[in-house]
């Protein structure tokens, strides 16, 4: 078994995709991602705005165009799970019995309800559409056609990233369906949910830090059994499958050490050390960056399923193991997230809202979630390869059901 090493100092990876609102208190261990809180005094502001980023009249158009249409599916999803809280069931890619095709058929978002008895009282369908410029007529009727053939479908609406033409509200009124807007949101909080407790422009009114977890002056030790005795791996260097050929998801070195520095990350920043320097030297709110102490560490990842190989003299070697050396370090930054609303057409009444930002992965998102109530959701995604182009039957974890105290002197049976 021979050993080498690649390239390295000066360099930091993230650590997962993690946010911290920057005026609500820090809650053991989950903190080195979202956390949530209440604030002391939830009528005021609580905070200013984060780093320079797009105005709100433009931050929908970007988060459009920088997430897959999967995440703006899953987005609408999350707004689901706190505009309809007594839902049982929140299906992304649901499946559908279409009764004129005799088959079943996607739908994007799916709600369900029951009754005590576990009986269906309603079975909601949203369509979500990511596109252009406004829905139209034709794109509306066929969405509403689809819904008719739908008998399952109690209640029927229609999400769309970019609004509706005049014609389609009316097609979409004369059917039943509910229309909605996923729009840029820059209205104050306290006028579209007074429940919440918070005042001001979103944008205004929550302040959010990144908090990530770096690698720095490291070198990278690589592990290849039947290897040279020692050999030096350059950043231009390919990466190979076992044929030959050029790796599918990693074809240079480069590019295979920054993914393994960030999985490195995202194992170590769930632990101790990690979790303990976090708590000791929180980050500095005030600050638009700062950091933490840094640590000398050492971390093994075992790499042989990924089936990359170095030619090494000659020959093909699989890469077994990496072991990185060096120092880990907290790095923490202001920045702004984009914020949308979710809001019914008819009577602009909004349903949900939401603070967003893409991670670094693909397929990573961020969502800081409410509604007309006292709670939010932090939500932390990072879809699937096989969700990356289309999602089936993907099934949200619903929030515990907090019990109600009843009052002196009822009881249940």
């Amino acid at each position: 078994m021979r050993t080498g090493w690649g390239p390295g100092s000066g360099s930091g990876r993230e650590g997962g995709l993690g946010w911290l609102p920057a005026d609500l208190p820090q809650l053991g261990a989950a903190s080195c991602g979202p956390l949530l809180g209440r604030p002391a005094r939830p009528a005021r502001a609580r905070a200013l705005t984060s780093a320079p980023g797009l105005a709100a009249s433009f931050g929908l158009r970007y988060i459009c165009r920088v997430l897959r249409p999967m995440l703006i599916q899953y987005l609408v999803g999350l707004c689901c799970l706190r505009g309809d809280p007594s839902a049982v069931d929140i299906t992304i890619g649901d499946m559908v019995f279409d009764q004129a095709a005799d088959k079943e058929r996607d739908v994007d978002v799916t709600v369900t309800f029951v009754d005590s008895n576990n009986a269906t009282t309603a079975f909601k369908a949203y369509e979500v559409k990511r596109e252009g410029t406004p829905l139209d007529v034709a794109e509306v009727e066929g969405l509403c056609l689809k819904f008719t053939d739908m008998p399952r479908i109690t209640h029927k609406a229609i999400v769309s990233s970019s609004g509706f033409t005049n014609g389609a509200r009316s097609k979409a009124t004369k059917h039943g369906v509910d229309l909605y807007t996923l729009e840029a949101w820059s209205s104050p909080l306290e006028s579209d949910f007074p429940s919440f407790g918070i005042a001001g422009i979103p944008e205004a009114a929550l302040l959010f830090t990144r908090s990530l977890l770096v690698w720095n002056d490291y070198t990278v030790n690589i592990v290849t059994p039947g290897g040279p005795p020692s050999f030096t791996v350059e950043a231009d260097d390919p990466i190979l499958t076992s044929t030959g050929a050029a790796h599918p998801r990693h074809p240079r070195f480069g590019d295979y050490q920054e993914e393994l520095l960030l999985r490195s990350t995202e194992v170590l920043h769930k632990m101790d050390p990690a979790l303990t320097v976090f708590r000791t030297f929180p980050p500095d709110l005030k600050a638009w960056v700062s950091h933490g102490p840094g640590w000398p560490h050492t971390h093994t990842l075992t790499i042989s399923e990924n089936e990359a190989f170095l030619r090494l003299a000659g020959r093909l070697l699989r890469i077994e193991t990496i072991t990185i050396n060096g120092f880990l370090q907290w790095t923490y930054s202001r920045e702004r997230p984009d914020f949308c609303i979710m809001r019914r057409v008819a009577d602009e009444v909004a349903f949900a809202g939401a603070l967003v930002a893409p991670g670094k992965r693909e397929g990573e998102m961020f969502a800081f979630t409410i509604s007309n109530s006292e709670t939010a959701g932090v939500h932390l995604i990072q879809l699937k390869e096989k969700h990356l182009n289309v999602i089936r039957r993907l099934k949200l974890d619903l929030p515990p059901v907090t019990p109600v105290p009843l009052p002196e002197g009822e009881a249940t049976q």
